[in-house]
């Protein structure tokens, strides 16, 4: 075969190898046990036939500038794909703190209008009073938090970290959770 077909070759199996290395490593962190090992075996399985027939034949081609690049592009094209399934496939609930200095009261508002709950707090900080406004949501809505306050007032604090054991309460556009 013709070096731009193993190239080709090359390019396809080390970006599918890596997109299952880097899905199974994130479901990992996230402790799903089951799932990683079943993502694992098959990973294990692709890359021993990645390794036997298509670098072994590739190599007999003789390797070149060409499949070295296919062999880089695929493996940063995989972890790519990778990380952008497992964010859409991401349930994280995250704990968001937003203080803002002169606009709570509408950040609020819009907030709630937009669906999601709030408890809000009075705070004490280095130039006097404020409010605090903290939310719970999944992480697909973030970025709509995010960006709506942010329109408000641009100088926002908006903090953010995930949450792990959640039972009970309410969580923005999450339908069944304990």
């Amino acid at each position: 075969m013709n070096v731009l077909i193993w190239s080709a070759i090359i390019f396809f199996s080390i970006l599918i190898q890596v997109l299952f290395g880097t899905v199974r490593m994130i479901v990992m962190v996230k402790n799903k046990k089951i799932l990683a090992v079943a993502i694992g075996f098959f990973e294990s399985a692709l890359a021993l036939v990645i390794a036997i027939t298509v670098i072994s034949q590739a190599v007999k081609e003789g390797i070149n500038p060409y499949m070295i690049i296919s062999y880089a592009a695929g493996f940063a094209l995989g972890l790519y794909i990778g990380m952008f399934i497992s964010q859409l496939i991401s349930k994280d609930i995250l704990s968001i703190n937003i203080i803002s200095r002169d606009h709570s009261k509408e950040i609020e508002e819009s907030l709630r209008n937009m669906g999601f709950g709030m408890t809000t707090y009075n705070g004490t900080g280095k130039d006097g009073d404020l409010k605090v406004q903290h939310i719970i949501c999944n992480k697909n809505g973030f970025k709509k938090l995010k960006s709506s306050v942010k329109k408000i007032d641009p100088e926002v604090l908006v903090a953010s970290h995930s949450l792990e054991g959640l039972s009970g309460g309410y969580v923005f556009n999450i339908k069944n959770w304990v």
